[in-house]
């Protein structure tokens, strides 16, 4: 059974994301708090939580990115996600090195919110829906000089236009209406990009090249 903690001070999101997982029979405790303080007090009193699922803007004194960094260093046991109205690929930077092991919107279907907690319970790190192996995460953020080895070939201009209006949270639709393109070229396009950095996904290129500099980061 996998014991859930929501770090969230919106009552209605709350209320919506347990119902979706009390629904699910690979849940047991589904606990609810509204700030960082009272997530540090829960965790003390129940050591049995699996994952916490934190909110990265929360109304309190400290935010849900300074958490993540408190969970990592006191409750190493507890798997910690991040459920956000930010789409910004960079806040992923911000997340990953505080020690979150997913990356969810907010606007995510219950069903795949569900399934992304489970994936995270099994071991899996899961970014905008994209599920990332947990070692390739670590070698794509585990340090300058295993970034220094991913030396992708020069991007076109073009190809750097879609790479940042990627980076700043842009869709394929949005990003086909600011090029004059099509969604259909805008996909060939981060194949491109996919290709020249050799990754497999745009969100773990998006990552590597803000790290590089390669793209603004747009927060």
């Amino acid at each position: 059974m996998i014991n859930v903690l929501l770090v969230e001070d919106s009552a209605v999101f709350v209320m919506g994301l347990k119902l979706a997982l009390s629904a699910e029979p690979s849940f047991g405790s589904i606990e609810s708090v509204a700030s960082p303080g009272a997530a540090v007090a829960y965790l003390n009193a129940h050591p049995e939580t699996d994952i916490a699922v934190v909110d990265i803007t929360l109304e309190s004194e400290t935010d849900g990115l300074t958490l993540l960094g408190i969970l990592r260093e006191a409750f190493p046991s507890v798997k910690a996600m991040v459920l956000s109205h930010y789409k910004i690929p960079a806040y992923i930077l911000k997340a990953i090195t505080a020690g979150a092991c997913a990356y969810l919107a907010k606007d995510s279907q219950p069903e795949s919110i569900v399934e992304a907690i489970c994936d995270v319970a099994d071991g899996r790190c899961l970014f905008f829906g994209e599920t990332i192996d947990s070692e390739r995460i670590l070698r794509i953020f585990g340090g300058r000089e295993n970034l220094d080895a991913r030396k992708p070939q020069g991007l076109t201009p073009r190809e750097q236009e879609v790479l940042q209006l990627t980076s700043s949270g842009y869709s394929n639709a949005q990003i086909a209406s600011a090029l004059e393109i099509s969604i259909n070229t805008v996909d060939s396009y981060k194949e491109r990009i996919k290709g020249k950095f050799g990754l497999d996904s745009i969100v773990e290129c998006v990552a590597v090249a803000a790290a590089r500099g390669i793209v603004a980061e747009s927060i």
